[in-house]
């Protein structure tokens, strides 16, 4: 659904805002390459309600539960250097709870033993397809279940369902990790495998330059050690529970400005923990994740062109604005005129945009307020400004 706009309210807060400002003889009009704190152009600063979270819904389970497992995968260089790079990661369920991301005949073996919640990871050399089949990678799929005994017999009918493919697979087995179920093409240098740790399967496909099975079989091993290791704090929800899980504990994405619908989605309406979103963003989410926890990030909210991090206290969320202001990004950015009167909000302008950045990046604020940070996107320099004096707006209400 979308939310309606209420601009008369909104105005009349903005000049609450700016109303010490104007009774000292200031003035409320922009300095030159500068926004207003009035003008929030099409943009509401009334707090979104939490209806995505209303009432049970197995489609948003699937999806919080997917988001939770991905805060337990492995990162590429956990494994081995030449696969510390990420190339991507998503979370292979819908808006509507169906699967994606994984093989159809995988997924058609596996949904009698009822899962619940995936999350897929691919790490390789580097972070561009290039010269893919020479490419040393993994992907690891991760497939959450009720129970072990339901993720041990999807394992099995995942694994059999892919051999029975192709007449030219041959069954391997990995020395120290017996409950892999493994099989390769001898004529083709990568490897697929499927083991059940616990109430998840861990589905291995792992790629060498040469076709050399010690190698392919030494990296499996390398993976799933990390792997396991990644889960084993990990505990599985009952299946009565699933359509009950909250997307926002927190109402962290009541917080950020509307700009588009809020159906539940890994990518545009979410809220993920550090590692997850790390690994979903970045080609180094260990360094990432690492970062995340020593400036306390906790969680990061994602609303269509909007990030606002959850930070332990003001002071953290202090430290890590003046961070990200500074840090380099894949494009790269320089400070421009933000807010007039508002000297917490800092805006930047992307001088040399990356190729890879696929969605609007050109233009960027940074809003913080008590322990969160807002971060909003444009591909326009005003219509940057006036959401950020909206989203400004919004995290300061009734102050």
């Amino acid at each position: 659904m979308r939310f309606r706009f209420h601009r008369l309210a909104a105005v009349a807060l903005a000049a609450a805002l700016a109303g010490t400002t104007a009774a000292c003889g200031g003035s409320d009009s922009p300095t030159p390459n500068s926004g207003s704190a009035e003008d929030f152009g099409p943009y509401s600063t009334q707090r979104p309600d939490s209806s995505y979270d209303s009432g049970t819904n197995q489609a948003r389970g699937r999806l919080v539960e997917s988001l939770r497992l991905g805060e337990h995968v492995v990162f590429g260089s956990e494994i081995a250097p030449e696969v510390a790079v990420q190339r991507y990661a998503q979370v292979p369920i819908g808006e509507r709870g169906t699967w994606s991301g994984v093989q159809v005949h995988q997924m058609q073996a596996a949904l009698p033993f009822n899962p619940y919640g995936g999350f897929v990871s691919e790490m390789a050399d580097t972070p561009y397809l290039a010269n893919h089949l020479a490419s040393p990678m993994v992907k690891v799929v991760l497939i959450a279940f009720p129970d072990d005994s339901s993720a041990a017999a999807a394992a099995t009918a995942m694994a059999a369902s892919d051999f029975a493919l192709n007449n030219a697979n041959t069954p391997v087995s990995v020395p120290d990790q017996p409950a892999a179920l493994s099989h390769w093409v001898p004529t083709y240098a990568d490897i697929g495998s499927w083991m059940a740790y616990r109430s998840v399967v861990i589905h291995v496909i792992a790629q060498a330059e040469e076709n050399n099975l010690d190698q392919l079989t030494g990296l499996l091993s390398k993976t799933y050690q990390a792997q396991t290791r990644k889960l084993a704090n990990y505990l599985p929800v009952a299946l009565d529970e699933v359509e009950t899980l909250s997307l926002d504990r927190d109402k962290l994405l009541t917080r950020l400005v509307n700009t588009a619908d809020t159906i539940p989605d890994a990518r545009t309406f979410a809220v993920h923990g550090p590692n997850t979103f790390a690994t979903i963003t970045s080609t180094d989410p260990a360094e990432l994740a690492r970062e995340y926890e020593s400036r306390g990030v906790t969680a990061v909210a994602v609303s269509d062109n909007k990030y606002l991090y959850k930070l332990r206290d003001a002071e953290t969320t202090k430290s890590f604005t003046n961070h990200l202001a500074d840090a380099p990004t894949v494009s790269k950015y320089t400070r421009m005129g933000g807010i007039s009167g508002v000297e917490d909000i800092a805006c930047f302008q992307a001088t040399d945009p990356h190729p890879t950045e696929m969605q609007a990046r050109r233009y960027r604020c940074l809003i913080p307020h008590e322990n969160v940070l807002a971060e909003v996107f444009s591909d326009q320099e005003t219509d940057v400004r006036q959401l950020a004096a909206a989203q400004y707006a919004l995290l300061t209400d009734g102050e």
